[in-house]
């Protein structure tokens, strides 16, 4: 008895954790747990300290332990040790706000959290059963989510009087930061965070469901899915975010995923083979009527009415083409037809905002007309001084990197030159009067400048290995794992396009979907 109401309260806390998954800046955040100025302050870290010691510090006396875990536990081992480089060299800090110790034990923390994530997810799953009531209640924290974000397209949309006034006031109790009037934040720290939940911690287990024609739910209506529901109303939510980047995430993962993970549909049950002679020896089902001759061969027989071809409606001639058309290509047609009505979407919703509508509104800026002017204009200039800054550091300090979270003391001195008065940005983090701390807003830009090529290529062998299993459940003829496969494979590439707009280990969302393809590969993968 007691070991059942003890798996009945571990269900609990998973299923609260994957709900509490949206909100990522918790107003109610104790100090010692990473609050105070933290912008990210994830609600599931209250769930996740109980599952850590019910169930992550127990597992990790047992064995077998998945495999994969052996380069990540290399990589946290590296960064560890690059952390601790700095104070060997005796490196010191010379911002006045900041010293190198406090960074360094941070940054620490950060990996901390991540590690836990994914561990943690990568064991709670143990069987098939147990998969699926993940898969089931992270769809549930997603439709949480959209529903708080349709909530606060009412706003948006200026349907009822003073509503963003009313969302606000319960948004403080949601998120430290406040609402903006014409983009929605869902539950998360602001709406670029939103969109990146969305499209990178979501968006690859709904789409492997769709591409898969698979469901976790028991309902199904025909075609229909919870699924299909989901990814609608997804698409739907992500719009008004108007975020350029989670857009982008997002077409690029439909994209990839239409065009090259998407498998003809394979019969769960293979039709029985009959031999030749029973063949022959059944009596046929259905009797062969001959038609009475006519009397002059000119004449066709009576009983015979001459039925005119129906004339094909145009919608049907279309039909057929892309029936006849070969697989890459209408998948190409598929994917693009999609992206097309996404930007047409975008364009309609971000018109009325500024900070879009100077996608297309260029014009030659500052002197300038050539690429690099237009992504100063639509604000992506910084960004490019942060990458270009980190790989300074890393030429600089190639094999172990300046430790985690010490990018910050050598921006100002590797940094290229450049005309910051043109960036903001940029001015505001170099001027001693304000918090100067700076990242490189690029995860592998991070890992290069931070953990050097050793501690970067441990972490990618890391990847390389959750692609592996991932690919073998992806070749596989059975639908449940055929579907992990894919969705493993989406989450991966989501992961990688996403890593070109945030650097932190504090974002929960990698290690979550890292971790289930773990527990998928775990559970799913069998020796032949």
């Amino acid at each position: 008895m007691l070991t059942k109401h003890t798996s009945t309260a571990r269900k609990i806390v998973w299923a609260a954790f994957l709900v509490s998954l949206p909100v990522s800046s918790f107003p109610y955040f104790p100090s010692s747990l990473g609050g105070g100025d933290a912008s990210v302050r994830p609600l599931l870290v209250y769930p996740l300290l109980i599952l850590v010691l019910a169930v992550t510090f127990p597992a990790l006396w047992k064995k077998p332990l998945p495999r994969v875990w052996l380069p990540f536990f290399a990589f946290v081992t590296l960064a560890v040790i690059s952390s601790l480089l700095p104070f060997l060299r005796g490196t010191i800090s010379h911002l006045s706000e900041i010293s190198i110790a406090p960074r360094i034990i941070r940054s620490l923390i950060t990996l901390a959290l991540a590690g836990a994530i994914y561990l943690t997810v990568s064991l709670m799953p143990n069987n098939k059963d147990a998969l699926g009531f993940t898969l089931r209640w992270l769809f549930v924290g997603l439709g949480v989510t959209l529903f708080w974000g349709s909530l606060q397209i009412i706003y948006v949309l200026d349907i009822i009087p003073n509503w963003f006034q009313i969302m606000q006031r319960m948004q403080e109790h949601i998120s430290t930061t406040r609402l903006l009037p014409t983009r929605i934040s869902g539950m998360a720290f602001e709406p670029s965070w939103f969109a990146d939940q969305l499209t990178a911690l979501w968006l690859p287990w709904i789409l492997g469901a769709i591409l898969t024609n698979y469901t976790a739910f028991k309902w199904r209506w025909r075609w229909l899915t919870v699924e299909k529901i989901l990814f609608v109303w997804m698409g739907g939510v992500l719009l008004f975010t108007l975020s350029r980047s989670g857009l982008g995430v997002a077409a690029a993962v439909i994209g990839v995923g239409v065009l090259f993970f998407r498998r003809e549909p394979v019969r769960d049950q293979e039709t029985p083979k009959v031999s030749s002679q029973k063949l022959e020896a059944r009596p046929p089902k259905f009797a062969v009527q001959k038609l009475p001759r006519s009397k002059t061969r000119s004449q066709p027989a009576r009983n015979i009415e001459m039925i005119p071809p129906k004339r094909r409606k145009w919608t049907g001639k279309i039909q057929e083409v892309f029936t006849n058309l070969p697989g890459l290509l209408k998948r190409v047609v598929v994917a693009g037809g999609i992206l097309v009505i996404v930007g047409l979407l975008f364009f309609a919703v971000g018109k009325q905002n500024s900070y879009i509508t100077r996608m297309w509104e260029f014009a030659p800026f500052m002197g300038g007309d050539d690429l690099q002017s237009y992504f100063r204009y639509i604000g992506f200039g910084p960004r490019f001084v942060y990458w270009e800054t980190a790989y300074r550091v890393f030429d600089q300090y190639p094999l172990f990197g300046v430790g985690l979270g010490n990018f910050t003391f050598h921006f100002a001195d590797m940094m290229p030159s450049v005309q910051v008065g043109y960036m903001p940005e940029l001015l505001k983090r170099l001027v001693p009067t304000t918090t100067r701390v700076i990242t490189s807003k690029n995860f592998f830009a991070h890992l290069l400048a931070e953990t050097g090529f050793i501690g970067t290529a441990v972490f990618v062998t890391f990847l390389v290995m959750l692609a592996g299993g991932a690919f073998y459940l992806w070749r596989s003829d059975e639908k449940e794992e055929r579907y992990w496969g894919t969705a493993s494979l989406i989450g991966l590439v989501a992961f990688v396009i996403d890593t070109f707009s945030y650097d932190s280990f504090a974002v929960p969302n990698p290690w979550i979907v890292f971790g289930l393809i773990t527990a998928a590969t775990k559970i799913l993968v069998r020796p032949r």
